[in-house]
């Protein structure tokens, strides 16, 4: 089972740019408003519980990520390290990718890509969670 492990970027991301492992940035955040600002961080701990849990749960399914000739990703070539690369609300929709380091190209650097998606309930100010996407990064 690979051991996962939420790293922090240390840049400032000051103008909200692009982040990557090479750049270092913090996340980035787009919110809608304030209202939406505020309803994300009133519930950021319980998101981020669910995004771990998810993203963990995704790295460690043999049936997405396995170590078999033409697989991506390998496990053999990940690191378990991840860093939040952004969060975005927009009209009750929650976005939060992560990337995860591997070393492919024989340093650790981006090498996937996940994304946790949520939709926002008002009527109950609540979040589901709606599921994860992926890429090659």
């Amino acid at each position: 089972m690979l051991q996962t492990k939420r790293i922090y970027l240390p840049k400032p991301n000051n103008n909200n740019e692009y982040v990557t492992y090479e750049n270092q940035l913090q996340p980035r955040y787009v919110f809608d408003d304030k209202k939406s600002e505020n309803i994300y961080h009133a519930h950021e701990d319980e998101i981020m519980e669910v995004v771990e849990k998810e993203i963990t749960d995704y790295v460690n399914c043999e049936d997405l990520c396995s170590d078999e000739e033409g697989m991506f990703p390998q496990p053999k070539f990940m690191t378990g390290e991840w860093y939040l690369r952004g969060v975005f609300f927009k009209d009750d929709y929650l976005s939060i990718p992560v990337a995860f380091l591997g070393t492919d190209l024989g340093y650790p650097d981006d090498y996937l890509g996940l994304e946790a998606t949520f939709t926002y309930h008002a009527e109950n100010n609540q979040f589901s969670f709606d599921g994860i996407n992926s890429e090659s990064l």
